[in-house]
């Protein structure tokens, strides 16, 4: 009788500790829905994770991307945006909720034209090629820069990119001296200065490079 009082109180002990269990993965001991992302600035392409502070939870996280897109599921998961812009990222569990402000940028890089030089530049820019790369064409003052410019090129040649530039200074098209590459999912500031060479577009043979404050 004893044997079976003792058996019978083990068994009650053992149900209690499962059903203690259970009732954590099912998100009754989490205590927050704070989260953390691994980017919350990032470009288009570029997959962001998020990743709840406490998990706990099992598969009762639910999550929503503020683009449309919603998930329940693990403390931690991936999401890619397919459109630039600023969204409010959220996750709930066991009752609380938590949001974050995430910003996609409207390309897979971008670049501008800083112009720490004395010449007024009308640009004109691609990256890769003129028929199938992005070709943009603006204007910079002397000591100042472009606004930010944005490509949403695919990496089709690893990550990095073959920049063009033509600066029409007096009537007449000038280039950089060197061949520059620019990075995928990465801001590149071009700068221009006084001393910045460059050589003439229309030039034949091996041509003469000049610097920016002599033309």
């Amino acid at each position: 009788m004893q044997r079976t009082n003792l058996l019978k109180t083990l068994f009650f002990t053992l149900s209690l500790l499962a059903l203690v269990a259970c009732d954590k993965t099912n998100g009754l001991e989490v205590k927050t829905a704070d989260f953390t992302v691994n980017h919350a600035s990032v470009y288009l392409t570029k997959s962001i994770t998020f990743t709840a502070n406490d998990s706990l939870g099992g598969k009762e996280y639910a999550w929503d991307f503020g683009d449309g897109n919603t998930v329940t599921g693990k403390y931690n998961v991936t999401h890619t945006y397919e459109n630039g812009g600023i969204y409010l990222a959220s996750m709930s569990i066991n009752g609380f909720k938590s949001t974050k402000e995430i910003t996609v940028r409207k390309g897979t890089l971008s670049f501008r034209i800083v112009n720490k030089s004395s010449k007024y530049f009308d640009c004109l820019t691609y990256i890769d090629n003129y028929q199938s790369g992005s070709v943009n064409r603006f204007y910079v003052n002397p000591k100042s820069q472009s606004d930010t410019i944005y490509s949403g090129l695919a990496s089709n040649i690893g990550d990095k990119h073959l920049f063009g530039v033509s600066f029409f200074i007096e009537n007449s098209e000038y280039t950089f001296l060197d061949i520059k590459w620019i990075d995928s999912f990465k801001h590149n500031d071009i700068i221009v200065t006084d001393t910045t060479k460059v050589i003439p577009r229309s030039s034949h043979g091996i041509p003469s490079s000049i610097m920016i404050k002599d033309l």
